[in-house]
């Protein structure tokens, strides 16, 4: 009888020991060493493939496990993102933009990705995509995208107002005073303080010869006829009212040409493929932005980059993940760019490998058209940045002329490199 309780004991004590071997086994992200906090702003189908790439490198190794989470973009750029940085608890992972990636540089967020580069790799970045994220010869951000910025316009209206599509900011000008309605806005322009609303003017200032600095970065140069010229263009648009003060949708969304809001948008690359899962019914058509008389074609370049937390536990981790879904295989960085949303890689073995899909629908204007004027968008300090939001809100709102607003830009900017 003791035999047999003793049997049953250590049998249920197996039993019991393989249960729990199975159960820790089963759990499997409970075992991993290093977990990481991986924030963003995306949406729908590009929140799928971020899900998807996060999933496929969760299940591949045992040693780190990655959570991600996404975020409102204002709400991500902000508020999130800058709160967390602020009290020490940011993400081990982020994307970073153009506008925003001096202000994290500054403040020593953004870990060193130069190390993790496989081998050849780095060669095949276009260089431009990586000088924009090197400081002091250190990669820090990696770009995985390069968004450009064009004129979108609903052939139909522009047909019915006998408007002709506009290459001069005077022709696009007079355009949106025709497509003007009670109901529909001639054009649709960000309104909002803040990098975007820098990046989408970008391109109105360098076509007419301007800059914001010199090119050593040591003196502004913003109190030019130039720049203040392309204040009066952009202003000209809310002061007449044919840009809408306030938004339907955001000032990133082709919703507004897609629901007919709007004639005509300026945005980028990736609302192509909105317009083509949700608006295929529509005749949407995409030029170069127009330029002024004598001018040159100029469009910004911008696009989200990848970053490590500089001050996390695990920077090497998150830095492997990164070069992982970036810098190792084509086809991740392809098919983000290809099937997810529409932009041109930073990898030139990528472009090669999509050269078809490049030349699909309005695909082909961005390449044929648009792609060789593509200007980096500007990685100032959030000082400037809020110095040429300024002026701009001051043209927009304000009732300010170009030169009045440039000016007052001009010593502030000025002001910020003198205390450098």
């Amino acid at each position: 009888m003791k035999n047999w309780k003793r049997l049953l004991f250590f049998s249920l004590a197996l039993s019991l020991m393989i249960m729990g071997g199975c159960s820790s086994k089963s759990s499997g992200d409970s075992e991993k060493v290093v977990k990481l906090s991986f924030w963003d702003f995306h949406t729908e189908v590009e929140k799928e493939f971020f899900e998807g790439l996060v999933k496929e490198y969760n299940d591949m190794q045992d040693e780190v496990q990655i959570e991600y989470s996404t975020f409102n973009q204002s709400d991500y750029s902000n508020t999130k993102l800058p709160v967390a940085f602020a009290n020490n608890e940011g993400p081990d992972i982020f994307m970073t933009s153009p506008g925003d990636f001096q202000k994290y540089s500054d403040a020593g967020l953004l870990a060193d990705l130069s190390p993790y580069f496989p081998d050849n790799v780095k060669e095949d970045f276009l260089p431009s995509a990586l000088e924009e994220v090197t400081v002091d010869g250190k990669v820090l951000a990696l770009p995985y995208e390069m968004e450009l910025l064009g004129l979108y316009y609903n052939k139909t209206m522009l047909k019915e107002a006998n408007v002709e599509v506009p290459k001069t900011w005077d022709e696009l000008l007079e355009a949106a005073e025709k497509l003007t309605t009670d109901d529909v806005a001639g054009i649709v322009l960000p309104t909002d303080k803040g990098p975007y609303l820098n990046f989408i003017w970008y391109p109105f200032l360098w076509q007419n010869g301007g800059s914001v600095l010199n090119e050593a970065g040591t003196e502004s140069t913003f109190n030019t006829p130039e720049v203040a010229e392309a204040l009066d263009i952009w202003g000209a648009f809310f002061k007449e009212g044919y840009a809408p003060s306030k938004l339907q949708y955001g000032p990133t969304e082709i919703s507004n040409l897609g629901n007919k809001t709007a004639a005509m948008q300026i945005v980028g690359t990736w609302a192509i493929p909105v317009l083509e899962r949700e608006f295929s019914d529509l005749d949407i058509g995409l030029t170069q932005i127009p330029i002024p008389v004598d001018g040159v074609s100029a469009t910004a370049a911008g696009g989200w980059k990848f970053a490590v937390n500089a001050k996390s536990d695990h920077a090497k981790e998150a830095a492997k993940f990164v070069m992982w879904a970036v810098g190792d295989d084509k086809e991740r960085p392809l098919e983000f760019v290809t099937e997810s949303k529409f932009a041109y890689p930073a990898r030139q073995s990528v472009v090669e490998e999509g050269e078809q899909f490049y030349n699909q629908g309005l695909r082909q204007v961005f390449t044929e058209e648009i792609y060789e004027s593509a200007i980096p968008e500007p990685k100032y300090g959030p000082e400037i940045v809020d110095a040429v939001g300024e002026a701009l809100q001051n043209v927009m709102f304000n009732d300010m002329s170009g030169k009045e607003a440039a000016e007052i830009a001009h010593k502030k900017i000025q002001d910020i490199l003198d205390r450098k």
